[in-house]
């Protein structure tokens, strides 16, 4: 046999191999998987998402405690057809709140699985008794650890070291509420505007000496970090209305019988602009703060829904929980994804803010507190 012969046999042999494998290829390919055949392997995350849930389902329901509830029942709708799970809430000012939970704690009952509180809350009752779970550990769903997800780029944790609080809303105080119809922006540029002499008696201030009220944070605020002492010296000097009831200042603004207002709830002028009256938030140019209130969210280390809670938490902070929470509450949320059309006040680009969580001014609130509460004692009613 010639070389050549050779070489033709050998090219009709390798062709017709490749034939065959191409329609064993083929045919492979259409033939329909075998019963039993393994599927591909989940994420871990998603099978430890999956476990949860059939868990959470089981225990049935969740246990919030807080101090709001305005938001309780279009949560507890979504909490029921998503995932089976009925929403209860013990609500009440923070001192109840608080007093409840400790309580519960100290006697063995577990009935809370989450809190929603603020710093001096967990400063000065739950970090030392010792009663939260390392929340960071619950967080399953990638798109709520995910750090690009939150507007600082992280995860704004109150404790970083343990990270068992974790701040879920963060909106600009912004300082003033004026009557625009009795005051033009240009007149109120810095925070030093205020104390023109035409302004004196005729300010209203949510009444700093009252605890926890807004106004008394926003003068810390400005005696540490945006302006200073002197300043609160001669506003004290310009003789505000100091006023405790909260829909009260506002509705003295909004109707004209007051030009301004410092301090104040957002959700409450946000009601009044939303109704048409001549009445709009102001900001100077040497910034606000940034609130946070009872912004924050922990899991009790015992309690009797631990997956339940777990659901609760990992879809509260994901954007479709915080758009939900946002439009409910009034509140702007700490991710950088929810939407803000409804809302007033929002955080601005290039605006000054001071962050309540800075750890100077943490270590100095309650100085700083009592400091504000005796400099403006005198005008209190």
């Amino acid at each position: 046999m010639n070389l050549a012969v050779i070489v033709i046999i050998s090219l009709l042999s390798v062709t017709v191999l490749a034939c065959a494998e191409v329609a064993v290829t083929q045919q492979q390919a259409t033939q329909p998987a075998k019963p039993g055949a393994a599927a591909p392997a989940k994420p871990g995350w998603e099978q430890d998402w999956e476990r949860t849930l059939a868990e959470a389902k089981k225990e049935g329901s969740v246990a919030v405690y807080l101090s709001e509830s305005d938001w309780r029942q279009q949560m507890a709708e979504v909490l029921s057809k998503k995932f089976g799970i009925t929403l209860d809430m013990f609500t009440g000012n923070t001192g109840l709140v608080m007093e409840r939970v400790m309580s519960e704690q100290r006697q063995g009952i577990y009935n809370a699985d989450v809190i929603f509180m603020g710093t001096s809350q967990f400063k000065g009752s739950l970090e030392p008794a010792g009663v939260l779970t390392p929340l960071e550990k619950e967080l399953l769903l990638p798109e709520v650890k995910d750090p690009k997800a939150w507007w600082r780029g992280e995860l704004n944790w109150l404790d970083p070291d343990t990270r068992t609080f974790l701040n879920f809303r963060e909106y600009p105080n912004p300082g003033m509420l004026i009557n625009t119809d009795l005051v033009k922006r240009e007149e109120l540029k810095s925070w030093s505007n205020l104390l023109d002499p035409k302004w004196k008696g005729k300010i209203v201030l949510d009444d700093p000496v009252q605890g926890g009220g807004g106004g008394q944070r926003l003068m810390t605020v400005l005696a540490y970090g945006v302006m200073d002492w002197e300043y609160i010296s001669r506003l004290v000097k310009q003789e505000p209305i100091l006023v405790r009831n909260s829909r009260l200042m506002v509705e003295w603004v909004a109707r004209g019988r007051n030009p301004i207002l410092v301090g104040g709830r957002t959700d409450v002028g946000t009601e009044f602009i939303k109704s048409g009256s001549p009445a709009a938030f102001y900001t100077p140019a040497e910034g606000t703060y940034l609130g946070t209130g009872t912004g924050f969210a922990g899991r009790l280390r015992t309690s009797s829904h631990p997956n339940a809670a777990r659901v609760f938490l990992n879809f509260f902070l994901s954007r479709e929980g915080q758009t939900l929470y946002s439009r409910l509450s009034g509140y702007q949320s700490s991710r950088s994804d929810v939407p803000t059309d409804h809302l007033l006040s929002i955080r601005e680009p290039g605006m000054k803010y001071f962050s309540v969580l800075e750890e100077g001014y943490m270590k100095k609130e309650m100085e700083l507190r009592e400091r504000v509460v005796e400099i403006f004692r005198p005008l209190s009613k």
